[in-house]
């Protein structure tokens, strides 16, 4: 249902002020801060039409106004002012990121922690999602007496690193031929072929190194399988607690909680794949019943020009949209550029 121009002007002062006081707005309130050209008694009967119509709600008989799920909702969708992030913030962000990092768990962690930084929200993001996970490149490395480590570096971007423990001596030529041929085995190799390409025997020659082949062998598939776990990374959980409305009761208990259910928390997050540009979700709109006094602002980030991943933050319903939208937009922007000039010949 569409509002007129007062109206709208009315339900848009509503919730900046509410954004900014959390606490519930009244006629003399506004007529004060606002030149609405009527006087407050108008602006009562305004609010109260407002109310009628679904866009504001009270919470108690003598309170003052507050957006409902439906006024937050026209007010991103019809009212919210265009931003972007001053270029100080930007240029700061930007900045935060330690110099040559390539490691993409390293990378989604740093991004997540800057965005909760920028917005004093809950950030988020999914790990790139390929449509085969595979080996591009394995390595074994000696790095100390009774030491070895086995690298796996995946299509995803993402790189693991493993120790093995031995006591056995160990050429370096043999560890050179050994490192060559589970690369010309398993280079390109996704989880699902992974285990017919381990049972291939090894030349006569590396039959000494069958325990660390094995060992090796093993290393690879924990690294494919941890690759394809729906996991996301999180950063930012505590600012939840310094939100007024998620102060009383066992509401930020159930917050919490909500926040350690990752495969519902990965869904929400990879629906926004499907979308374009920057998905917003406000309060009862989310599938998990504990976050409906929650939106996600969510945006998908690039590898090249396929869509690889979401970030986006969790806060409440009460959140800064115009400024939030901007920043996960920017940082999900900044991202892919990052991935694309790292992993994209």
């Amino acid at each position: 249902m569409g509002l007129g121009e007062r109206k709208a002007r009315i339900l848009a002062a509503v919730v900046q002020d509410y954004i900014e006081t959390a606490e519930p707005i009244g006629s003399e309130a506004l007529a004060q801060r606002y030149n609405f050209g009527v006087k407050p008694a108008t602006i009562r009967n305004e609010l109260a039409a407002i109310s009628e119509m679904g866009y504001l709600r009270q919470p108690h008989t003598s309170a003052g106004r507050v957006p409902s799920d439906l006024g937050y909702r026209y007010y991103v969708d019809e009212l919210m002012p265009t931003s972007t992030l001053e270029p100080e913030v930007s240029c700061r962000a930007r900045e935060s990121y330690e110099p040559m990092e390539s490691e993409i768990d390293s990378i989604l962690q740093q991004t997540c922690r800057i965005l909760s930084a920028i917005t004093c929200y809950t950030s988020m993001a999914t790990p790139p999602q390929m449509e085969t996970i595979c080996i591009n490149q394995a390595a074994l490395l000696a790095v100390g007496t009774g030491k070895l480590l086995i690298i796996t570096v995946l299509n995803s971007g993402r790189i693991d690193h493993r120790y093995i423990d031995h006591k056995a001596e160990i050429k370096p030529s043999e560890l050179v031929m050994l490192g060559n041929l589970i690369n010309e085995r398993f280079c390109g190799i996704e989880l699902a072929d992974f285990s017919e390409k381990a049972k291939q025997e090894l030349p006569s020659g590396l039959q000494p190194l069958l325990w660390l082949y094995n060992r090796a062998v093993t290393a690879m598939r924990q690294a494919l399988a941890a690759a394809t776990n729906k996991n996301i990374y999180l950063d930012g959980t505590s600012n939840m607690l310094r939100q007024p409305e998620f102060l009383t009761g066992n509401r930020i208990a159930a917050i919490l909680d909500a926040l350690e259910e990752r495969r519902t928390l990965f869904q929400v997050l990879s629906s926004a794949i499907l979308g374009r540009d920057v998905t917003v979700i406000i309060g009862s709109e989310n599938r998990l019943s504990e976050m409906q006094e929650c939106s996600v602002v969510v945006s998908r980030y690039m590898l090249g020009d396929k869509v690889c991943g979401s970030i986006g933050v969790v806060g409440p319903t009460r959140m800064d949209y115009s400024h939030t939208v901007a920043a996960v937009r920017f940082m999900a922007e900044n991202l892919s550029e990052l991935l694309t000039s790292l992993y994209v010949e």
